[in-house]
């Protein structure tokens, strides 16, 4: 996991730091155009991609089930909904 972290600050920083080096590296202004934009945005949404990844929000669901009181809790749930859904008077 910590690779993953690297890549991801290593691709932020780029990110970052090519639109101020295409306006003060001579050489790279040349590359300014429709083309470059294109690749850039395409290269942002990677960028954004891979922090969504990344995040705290796709941990493993099993880490904190407990089966007994976790199932029986679902069980009485899914109870209730089929009581809801029901037609009556048919």
């Amino acid at each position: 996991m910590k690779h993953y972290q690297i890549i991801k600050w290593l691709m932020t920083i780029v990110a970052v730091l090519l639109l101020p080096a295409m306006y003060l590296v001579p050489v790279l202004a040349e590359f300014r155009d429709l083309f470059f934009w294109i690749l850039y945005g395409i290269y942002l949404l990677v960028v954004l991609f891979v922090w969504g990844v990344t995040g705290k929000g796709n941990r493993n669901v099993s880490r904190d089930f407990e089966s007994e009181t976790d199932n029986q809790k679902l069980d009485e749930t899914q109870e209730v909904l089929r009581e809801k859904s029901r037609w009556t008077g048919l």
